[in-house]
């Protein structure tokens, strides 16, 4: 009956407790009527976390409205970014992460509007703590990294060596110890810096990390040194793990009397702070101290005992462990039975919660859907019940807007139109040059290939038809071969130009002497040069260059076989090679007709350009056009210089040889 009493006392208290609160904050909230009221505001916002931090979330949520009212009323922008982050908070701690988050988001606008660093270094801090929760460590350690950067800014030591040591945390567990370590010692620094009580916390966080690394006498040194500070702050849970930690060292070292002194120790703190997990560990790591020293009684003792209690706090890992040390120690007596029926337990257990885990993390995943979902209605519906609010506002900047956007759409409409009057004579363009193509092509093929082919054709029928005799066809056998060798360099250029107008010539260069080439174009055209009692001299040096050989080829045949057409009997061609810096100059003399100075610009350009030869040798006016684009296709350039009557020389420039 007096417990009944004694509790009905306690609730009566805390409604009382809670209602003075909430009176105390109507009071203040009574005062604020203007921007100059801020420090009131902010007194009111203690007051509101004083509810939340007691779990009074309801009551605190419901002066949401009101203080984010009364914050924007008094234009403070800081206030309004305050109220987001407490309810955000709420939320957060709720488990209700996706609507903290809005808020938080909501908080950071705020901030940033009042330049508020410290605001939004926080928000960053409290979304990281979020990502944790929900298992994404990357995502945690971007806003961790992102809230130092503003307290880095502001030089607040007190909650950089925080921040730092939870990125130390989250890095270790990311099993990445050198930026772990890196954290872990920057915190250590500040906490040193400012004479933090929580020194040892950072301590023993490094010391577990180098225990991990088998860095033992760096962790033990950490640890007698955390185990003072602790000792002094009277941190009970603290100074239990330090001597935990400690005995694990010795434990490793082989030193199992210290080991045992250490677990001790823990041991009796750990008991006397009511820390019943810590104590338990202790307990069972004495029992494996007492198997390795062969206490095989003792050992049997302290693990019932230490199993016991973990049953009853069902932390399973640490079960787990307790069956393996149970099979060992039974193993180590002869008793492979009992080890056997260890191992089974432990394959049951570790099954158990195997499935468990899996089983949690599904309800878990529908339960944060459900909530995320929920949370989404509720923040639709808030959004729409502010676009409400804008709605007014909107009604006045709707013609603005839209005749701005009038605007826009007529000179897009204007330059749309400009564009597509472009593009349609561009296209026209285009489709008279490729119908000039397709002419020339059509022309070059109906007359000058159809009249070499036509006059082949002929003088073959006849010496079918024995209407020649065989002397007779071995006379005009050279007539034939020079025909056959035009029509050749006819085809030839008529394939370039096509690929030129289609775009598809590629230069692929070599480095050759092009005395090879010149020699064999020497012995192609020794026959027309014969018949026409034209000298070929070869004067080049040895030239190496680096350009594409069947492009060479086709310019010096072109080249050569103009050279041939405009000399009369008893001229000569000469080829003579200069070496210049980076390059050589290839130059074809002839002594032949020339050409006149009005013509010479006509040579390469886009219209095709043709005269007769001297012996009336047509040609397509393709060939110079044609050097003209292999040659810069290989970095060079063609030149030429003539005087009517007494010859011409065409020079071209390509690149050496490395």
């Amino acid at each position: 009956m007096k417990k009944n009493y004694y509790i009905l006392y306690i609730v009566m208290l805390l409604s009382s407790f809670c209602f003075s609160q909430q009176k105390s904050l109507d009071s203040i909230i009574s005062t604020i009527k203007a921007p100059k009221d801020s420090i009131a505001f902010d007194k009111a916002m203690v007051k509101l976390k004083k509810m939340w931090v007691q779990e009074d979330y309801e009551t605190a949520l419901s002066y949401e409205d009101q203080l984010l009212a009364l914050s924007k009323r008094i234009n403070y922008n800081k206030g309004t970014g305050d109220v987001y982050n407490q309810i955000g908070n709420i939320y957060n701690l709720t488990d209700k992460f996706l609507k903290a988050h809005h808020y938080y988001d909501k908080a950071n606008i705020y901030y940033k509007i009042s330049n508020e660093s410290r605001g939004i270094a926080i928000i960053n801090n409290n979304k990281s703590t979020i990502e944790q929760k929900k298992g994404n460590l990357e995502l945690a350690i971007n806003y961790l990294l992102e809230a130092n950067l503003h307290f880095e800014r502001m030089n607040d030591s007190l909650i950089l060596s925080s921040t730092y040591n939870n990125l130390g945390n989250i890095y270790s567990d990311l099993d990445n110890d050198v930026l772990a370590e890196e954290y872990y010692k920057k915190s250590i620094a500040l906490k040193r810096k400012t004479k933090s009580k929580r020194l040892g916390s950072s301590l023993n966080n490094l010391a577990l990390l180098y225990i991990d690394q088998n860095k033992l006498d760096n962790a033990k040194a950490l640890l007698f040194e955390s185990l003072e500070i602790n000792k002094k702050n009277k941190n009970s849970h603290s100074i239990a793990l330090t001597y935990n930690r400690l005995g694990n060292i010795a434990s490793k070292n082989k030193d199992y009397q210290k080991s045992r002194k250490y677990y001790d120790s823990s041991y009796v703190v750990a008991a006397k702070a009511q820390n019943k997990k810590i104590a338990a560990i202790a307990k069972q790591q004495l029992g494996l101290i007492a198997i390795k020293t062969k206490d095989f009684k003792k050992a049997e003792k302290l693990l019932t005992e230490a199993r016991i209690e973990l049953k009853k706090l069902k932390v399973n890992p640490l079960l787990l462990s307790n069956y393996q040390h149970s099979a060992t120690l039974d193993s180590a007596r002869g008793n492979f039975l009992s080890a056997f029926g260890w191992q089974k337990k432990y394959q049951q257990l570790a099954d158990q919660t195997s499935s468990n885990e899996t089983a949690e993390k599904i309800e878990l995943a529908e339960a944060r859907f459900n909530s995320e979902m929920e949370q989404l209605k509720l923040i639709d519906q808030q959004e729409k019940k502010e676009q409400e609010n804008e709605k007014e506002l909107f009604k006045y900047r709707i013609f603005t807007y839209s005749s701005l956007g009038i605007s826009i759409i007529i000179c897009m409409f204007l330059v749309h139109i400009a564009k597509t009057r472009k593009e349609r004579k561009q296209y026209i363009n285009q489709l008279n040059e490729s119908n000039e193509v397709k002419n020339k092509l059509f022309s070059i093929i109906s007359h000058d290939l159809k009249n070499e082919i036509h006059g082949l054709d002929g003088t073959l029928n006849l010496l079918m038809d024995n209407e020649i005799s065989t002397q007779e066809f071995k006379e005009i056998v050279p007539l034939l071969a020079n025909r056959t060798h035009h029509t050749s360099i006819l085809l030839n250029n008529l394939l370039n130009w096509s690929k030129s107008q289609m775009k598809e010539l590629n230069a692929k260069p070599i480095a050759f002497d092009i005395n090879e080439v010149i020699n064999s174009k020497f012995i192609f055209f020794k026959p027309k040069a014969e018949s026409k009692d034209i000298k070929l001299k070869n004067e080049l040096d040895s030239t190496m260059i680096y350009a594409d050989k069947d492009m060479f080829s086709i310019v010096s045949q072109n080249l050569i076989a103009n050279a041939i057409k405009f000399c009369n009997p008893g001229d000569s061609i000469s080829l003579v090679s200069k070496e210049k810096e980076e390059h050589y100059e290839i130059c074809f003399e002839d002594t032949g007709v020339g050409i006149a100075t009005e013509n010479l610009h006509r040579l390469f350009a886009e219209d095709t350009f043709t005269t007769n030869g001297t012996q009336q040798e047509t040609g397509t006016g393709l060939g110079l056009k044609i050097c003209k684009e292999l040659i810069q296709l290989n970095q060079g350039e063609i030149s030429v210089n003539s005087t009517l009557g007494e010859g011409s020389t065409f020079c071209i420039t390509l690149p050496k040889a490395s």
